[in-house]
């Protein structure tokens, strides 16, 4: 091999040892910068995992749902970290979902029966019934005659006559003794009653006190969160879903009557019943206050037993309407949950107790609960914080 031929081939061994080491030095150089990319990618993603929100999940009743949809978009602007859902599926599925474990937390107008009480002591220990928000019930009606007029006056005692289908005219004599101002405007047209299809605490609240003011109507019927409804055996009685069914049946439905929450009533005629004190009373958030002012209850006892329905319907207040009930919140005792969520339902309990119940937070239709609830509920708050 001549020389000219070994001076090129130690050319194309020395440039392909520069390639070599050239390649080598760049891997090495990009390296670094490949793991610190990694390594912020990681880091990305850990904080994203950490901006997660904790979810709080609730369901129940239908009645708080207008008020808890305001109270969560008030919250959740200030509290970004934390994610509230609730599904308004009545006080009985509520029910059931708290047993069932399936919710953080657990709403309806009644409190837990003494069975359900002692089966979720059972499961989570101690169990709170933490009585949030106040509301009353009122008799709606659609009579189109009366469209515009003063509103129908009634007695607990016509009213029940009613329902168990003793009076079954709008130009009954006794309802027009009850309204002789309206007495040439009331149809002979047949009462058709429009009630809750769904397990409902709306449904409890009401025939509790139809049972309180009619022993006919407790031995008949009797109260709960579903009855069997005497008009509906007479054919004049229908079922709907939640207070908005009802409320949207009687406004669709001429000459029915119905019973929703206080929220619901617009639209409709709405009955002025009389309290114990003898005076014919509108439902409004400010005559509820007055009928549970004396509300006080320890959140751990078995709320059902101390009957405070009937406390509340025989007040003698005479601004106060007698149909009016504090509604339900249900708690697992703190072990029952990861502290994320503990620390979350901390702030949402002084948030339901303080900011909460300020004027400007209370939703159309509904009541703030009594200062000393509200106490008791910041006491709660304070030990899921903890």
């Amino acid at each position: 091999m001549s020389q000219r031929q070994n001076y090129k081939k130690i050319i194309v061994i020395a440039i392909a040892i520069v390639v070599v080491l050239a390649g080598l030095f760049i891997f090495s150089a990009n390296k670094p910068a490949q793991q610190q990319a990694s390594q912020q990618q990681q880091s990305q993603q850990s904080s994203q995992q950490v901006s997660q929100p904790v979810l709080l999940r609730g369901s129940g009743a239908t009645f708080p749902e207008a008020q808890l949809r305001k109270w969560i978009q008030v919250f959740t602007s200030t509290n970004t970290d934390i994610k509230i859902e609730y599904s308004a599926v009545g006080s009985g599925q509520g029910v059931s979902d708290f047993l069932s474990g399936l919710t953080t937390f657990g709403c309806s107008d009644v409190p837990l029966t003494t069975e359900q009480l002692n089966q979720a002591k059972n499961k989570y220990g101690t169990v709170y019934q933490v009585p949030y928000l106040l509301g009353g019930i009122a008799v709606v009606y659609n009579v189109p005659e009366l469209k515009d007029k003063q509103p129908l006056k009634l007695t607990p005692e016509v009213l029940v006559d009613i329902l168990l289908g003793k009076i079954n005219y709008w130009d009954d004599p006794k309802i027009k003794e009850l309204n002789p101002e309206l007495a040439n405007l009331l149809p002979h047209k047949e009462i058709y009653f429009i009630h809750r299809s769904d397990g409902s605490g709306t449904t409890a609240v009401f025939t509790s006190y139809l049972s309180f003011v009619s022993s006919e109507w407790k031995t008949k019927v009797g109260s709960g969160k579903t009855v069997q409804w005497p008009l509906d055996s007479m054919g004049r009685g229908q079922g709907a879903q939640g207070n908005t069914g009802v409320a949207s049946m009687v406004q669709q439905t001429p000459y029915s009557m119905g019973y929703v929450e206080l929220a619901y009533m617009k639209g409709m005629g709405v009955v002025a019943l009389r309290n114990n004190a003898g005076k014919f009373v509108l439902p409004s958030p400010e005559r509820v206050s007055l009928a549970v002012k004396s509300l006080d209850v320890d959140f751990t006892s078995d709320i059902h037993s101390l009957d405070l329905l009937s406390k509340i319907f025989e007040t003698t207040d005479p601004d106060a309407y007698p149909i009016s009930s504090p509604t339900y919140m249900f708690f697992k005792s703190p072990d029952n949950y990861d502290i994320n969520t503990r620390k979350a339902l901390a702030r949402w309990l002084q948030f339901i107790a303080t900011d909460g119940q300020k004027p400007e937070n209370i939703a159309e239709g509904y009541a703030p609960i009594p200062q000393s609830i509200s106490q008791k509920i910041l006491q709660l708050s304070q030990l899921f914080g903890k």
